[in-house]
């Protein structure tokens, strides 16, 4: 039996069609849980088995949006006029009503798609995946609008920053877009959360605070800020951005904890070794505020840095950004050029690190 596709159906539909969930893979739910669920974790070839409601268009609508092309059955239990079954049949929507069609015929047709599917999903993965690079968006609400659009489709994997208080670290959290909603699909509702608890975090410190979101595809990282909605149920639906903007952040990033500090030493030519500490961290590089001048943009130096524990890391470090801060000094963006095998003890203490944020975070709500 092929467990590459699944079949989707409501409890009253599996009922009148006499399907008891042993046939083939299926999940079999409530309408409200089903669409929900659907949205949220559905695969491409999967099969979804709708009754006939009002507004079962713009449901059709939400499930394409998510990249999820199987077949949709609409069954009904009297037969329905549609005057634009041409158009719902070049979306893969079939029309099916107990009048004509017995329960035997329909499960058979089911489970005939249900092979079919598995045939195009073998055929699907013995192909090249293609590689289509995001177009860097202009700021105007059509294009961002379109940009998301492929983002939800694309099951992207977001990364958003929120500080909920001043005093305290920046959490990072990844999530998905599982739909557009709004007249003109003008707000984004976000959920598969990991930490799961991020919404109820939000919910109680949160105060709708703005969220910072990055998304990364290949050499190429998109900011945004995103302005919430409403947050409830495990989801946070949140307006479009105003704008997107090219971002060199890739990598979760932590600020370390004041008590055990990350320094880095640099090494600047034939000037003195200088000891900074650092603002943030990540796999990929570093922030940090510091007098010294000299760094240049572009240039690559010998670097050491030291994580808690005793634990050193030798490498390189390129400047990618250097900005002036009055009265500060100056900002640097470092990006590391480290040995492979080095990374994974930088990679150890951003998890460990973001699991230390979290930690304190969830301490102030107990």
């Amino acid at each position: 039996m092929d467990q590459h596709s699944t079949i989707w159906i409501t409890s009253q539909d599996a009922q009148d069609i006499g399907i008891r969930g042993n046939e083939f893979p299926c999940k079999i739910l409530d309408l409200k849980t089903l669409v929900y669920e659907l949205l949220k974790t559905g695969s491409p070839q999967d099969i979804v088995v709708l009754p006939f409601f009002r507004n079962f268009a713009e449901i059709v609508g939400h499930i394409r949006d998510r990249n999820i092309q199987g077949p949709i059955i609409i069954y009904t239990q009297s037969e329905i006029m549609q005057m634009n079954l041409l158009d719902y049949a070049s979306q893969g929507v079939i029309f099916m009503d107990s009048s004509r069609f017995t329960n035997h015929m329909v499960i058979g047709f089911i489970t005939f798609l249900h092979n079919r599917q598995g045939l195009v999903t073998t055929r699907n993965e013995t192909g090249p995946a293609p590689s289509k690079s995001f177009q860097k968006p202009a700021h105007n609400p059509e294009q961002i609008r379109d940009l998301f659009k492929k983002f939800l489709k694309r099951r992207a994997k977001l990364l958003l920053t929120c500080q909920f208080r001043e005093d305290l670290p920046t959490l990072s959290v990844t999530c998905e877009i599982i739909k557009m909603v709004g007249e003109i699909e003008t707000k984004l509702v976000l959920d598969n959360f990991s930490p799961e608890e991020f919404v109820g975090l939000y919910n109680q410190l949160g105060k709708g605070k703005t969220l910072s979101g990055f998304f990364s595809q290949g050499e190429e990282t998109l900011g945004f800020d995103l302005h919430v909605d409403s947050c409830r149920m495990s989801k946070i639906t949140a307006f479009l951005p105003e704008k997107v903007f090219e971002q060199k952040r890739k990598y979760f990033r932590v600020e370390p904890d004041k008590k055990e500090p990350v320094t880095i030493y640099i090494q600047p030519g034939e000037a003195r070794t200088l000891s900074i500490v650092v603002r943030d961290v990540s796999e990929g590089g570093i922030g940090m505020i510091s007098s010294y001048a000299g760094l240049e943009e572009g240039t690559t130096y010998p670097v050491a840095l030291a994580l808690p524990k005793n634990q050193i890391i030798l490498g390189n470090a390129k400047v990618m950004f250097k900005g002036n801060l009055p009265g500060q000094g100056f900002n640097y963006g470092l990006e590391f050029i480290f040995n492979h095998t080095d990374l994974q003890y930088l990679q150890h203490y951003v998890y460990k690190r973001q699991a230390g944020i979290l930690a304190a975070i969830r301490n102030l709500t107990i």
